[in-house]
């Protein structure tokens, strides 16, 4: 019982030094307005007996106090000068004050000022009607811990783009002057020089995101450097000193001295061992290649999360000649493998660090100081607009401390219907089904903040959604279901169009060039109504929109298109979108003759370059074609060696059995009926062949011919 009643004792004493939060003062609280921002505006009036008012202000809260405290003539409006004392003045975690006013101020005055608190929370209802109106319904909720009862006040809620901060107002601050003395000098050193350039990084370092080696980056197919570059004939594998083999049956061919088909021991182990050799190096090649492919897809992720501005700076080898061409070639190769990947154009530069002693070929990526931030804030472009907003309770309410209250923003008819969104970019998009979604008007002269949205309908919940903040008198569109009903099929695909000729070296061929990539939407309506569908597609900073509906609408950063769809019915959409990069072609290689044409029969192609690539171009396409032929003429000769061995077996056959004269008969009349195509096929693919061989010589030798000064492009 004893015990019992010293706990007592120390809990009340405990709770008689319980720690004050608010403002504690006579003057009555009125009105409490809760921003976004973490702080909250309290206004309070008073009747003085005299000219003071007794304030107790937590510590911790003092300078917003000060730094935010107003007096007003509650009659005139006017600003009173205040004063208040400083000794004796701070109790425990509380600052007393006593504000005296002038005498001649009248004694009903009103207090604001602001202090920290919770930021309220926004929460809407949109009920769906059949008459293309929605009822839009936003409730705000404010939570109540500032420390003391807020009774028959008026609550409200606001948010801005203002500032808010601490800032120490309270605490005395003594300045420390310089004591300065006529010191005479008979010799004064001069100033210390310093660079006019600043330095990357601190110590005079680039910030180094990655490097690639030569082995890390993957040449293109139309690039000098490529694989596939080298290849002069059209597309095909074949070995320019391989010949054909003369298949022997029976009847010798007049090209080929007929030889036992069968080969040696000896043969069949080398070409074994030179086979896995080919697909051992095949593989290790193509194992490099997906890795190489996986590290740029990393740092295209790392880039597009980052938005940092980077320098890819490439380098030559000491060896090469034109060192910064070379290095500029492989910053743009990685450059336009960052770009097919998704890292907007504008985000990555290029430059050519030349070559140096101790770093090999390749590329490193650095921090663009100058460049800074891919999404710079201070462009409005970009940026997501930042609204203003005020609400207010109609009528004072009372909330009790720790509780919490809904406060009425907004309950209105507005302009609305039920839709369907694309959103295959959003991190909780999906590329194959549109969302539906309710569309609909924000009516207020205010700034809607972000918050969940509960969509209702003909008494039943319908879905949840979440917006982003909808600027006055704009348009929002809330996703809240995926009933897959809305199908589409996506086809991504690009190309590259020559719209610069640089420098044309010995078949090497520098350009500027528009990659277009297109995306074609194939959208169908499983409904049996019809549905209205908005397709979503952001075009990121250095692309330009080519070609795309003239129908659109703004949400965010993203362009929307509507698409009209009856019950059943399916449409296409097609987006086009270009950006500049700059290439290095191998007019060898077959894709590279396909730009080059497609070049050629456009009205700005270059009439020096034109007139040198016409012939080119003829025997390009020539070799193309006798290039078919010959894979059509080996697909005919392997048909040919599968049904000679099938007659082959059934010959041997027919030889043990007895009776079998007339279909033994027959099967070799037909064996050497297709003995003679053969040698006919064979004949005709290796003359093919050795025009092919000529063709190639004198393309190669009209290819390092070929040059175009800048000048001239």
């Amino acid at each position: 019982m004893k015990f019992k009643f010293v706990k007592l004792i120390l809990f009340l004493a405990l709770g008689s030094c319980a720690r004050q939060d608010y403002v504690k003062t006579d003057a009555t609280l009125g009105k409490v307005v809760v921003y976004r921002n973490g702080v909250a505006y309290f206004e309070r009036r008073a009747q003085l007996q005299g000219h003071e008012l007794k304030l107790s202000v937590p510590l911790d809260k003092v300078d917003d106090f000060l730094k935010s405290l107003t007096v007003r003539d509650a009659k005139t409006g006017k600003s009173l000068p205040i004063s208040f004392p400083r000794k004796g003045t701070q109790s425990g975690n509380l600052v007393d004050m006593i504000v005296r006013l002038p005498e001649a101020a009248s004694n009903d005055v009103i207090l604001t000022y602001i202090t920290d608190s919770p930021a309220w929370k926004p929460s809407y209802r949109v009920v769906i009607a059949d008459n293309d109106k929605v009822q839009l319904e936003g409730w705000a909720i404010v939570d109540n811990t500032s420390g003391e009862n807020w009774k028959d006040v008026l609550v409200g809620v606001g948010s801005s783009s203002a500032l808010s901060f601490r800032y120490d107002l309270w605490s005395i601050r003594d300045v420390h002057r310089q004591t300065l003395a006529n010191e005479s000098q008979f010799a004064v050193a001069p100033p210390q020089g310093e660079s006019v350039y600043g330095n990357e990084s601190a110590g005079g370092e680039a910030a180094v995101i990655s490097e690639f080696s030569d082995a890390d980056i993957n040449m293109p197919s139309t690039h000098p450097g490529s694989l596939a570059g080298l290849e002069v004939d059209a597309g095909s594998d074949y070995s320019m000193d391989e010949q054909p083999i003369a298949m022997t049956t029976g009847v010798e061919s007049s090209r080929a001295p007929a030889r036992d088909p069968r080969p040696s021991r000896e043969e069949l182990q080398k070409a074994k061992a030179e086979a896995e050799k080919k697909n051992h190096e095949r593989t290790v090649m193509q194992q490099q290649y997906e890795k190489n492919q996986r590290q740029v897809k990393q740092l295209a992720d790392q880039l597009k999360s980052g938005k940092h501005d980077i320098i890819i700076e490439g380098y030559a080898a000491t060896d090469e000649s034109d060192k910064d061409a070379r290095a500029l070639d492989r910053a743009n190769v990685l450059r336009n493998q960052l770009i097919q990947e998704g890292v907007a154009p504008a985000q990555v530069n290029v430059r050519s660090g030349g070559a140096k002693d101790g770093r090999p070929a390749g590329v490193r990526l650095i921090v663009d100081q100058a460049g800074g931030n891919a999404q710079d804030p201070n462009e409005t472009r970009d940026a997501a607009p930042v609204g203003e907003s005020h609400f207010q309770s109609a009528t004072p309410m009372s909330v009790g401390e720790g509780a919490s209250v809904m406060v009425s923003i907004v309950k209105q008819g507005t302009e609305g219907e039920m839709v369907y969104l694309y959103d295959s970019e959003s991190s909780r998009g999906n590329k194959r089904f549109a969302f539906k979604a309710v569309r609909f008007e924000n009516p207020t002269d205010n700034t809607l903040e972000s918050g969940p949205v509960t969509v209702y309908g003909d008494s039943r919940f319908v879905g949840e959604g979440l917006t982003d903040p909808i600027p006055p008198h704009s348009m929002a569109m809330v996703p809240f279901a995926l009933d897959r009903q809305i199908v589409i099929d996506r086809d991504d695909s690009d190309r590259d169009q020559i719209s610069k000729l640089v420098t044309l070296q010995r078949g090497v061929l520098t350009t500027e060039v528009q990659h277009v990539k297109t995306t074609k939407l194939k959208i169908k309506n499983r409904l049996r109504t019809p549905a209205t569908v908005y397709v979503r597609h952001t075009v990121l900073k250095g692309w330009n929109l080519l070609g795309a509906p003239e129908k659109l609408e703004r949400l965010g950063e993203a362009h929307v298109f509507p698409v009209q769809l009856s019950a059943g019915e399916s449409k296409e959409l097609v987006i086009e979108e270009a950006t500049p990069m700059t290439k290095t072609l191998d007019l060898r290689a077959r894709p590279t003759m396909d730009i080059v044409q497609a070049y050629l029969s456009g009205r700005d192609a270059n009439k020096e370059f034109a007139g040198r690539m016409e012939e080119l171009v003829e025997l390009h396409r020539s070799m193309a074609d006798r290039q078919d032929h010959i894979d059509s003429l080996r697909e005919r000769l392997a048909d040919y060696r599968v049904r000679m061995d099938e007659l082959h077996v059934q010959v041997v056959s027919l030889k043990v059995v007895r009776g079998g004269g007339s279909l033994l008969t027959h099967l070799q009349t037909k064996m050497k009926d297709i003995s003679e195509r053969v040698q006919a096929a064979t004949i005709e693919l290796v003359e093919q062949q050795e025009s092919l061989m000529l063709d190639r010589i004198r393309f190669q030798d009209a290819v390092a011919e070929l040059s175009l000064k800048p000048a001239s492009a």
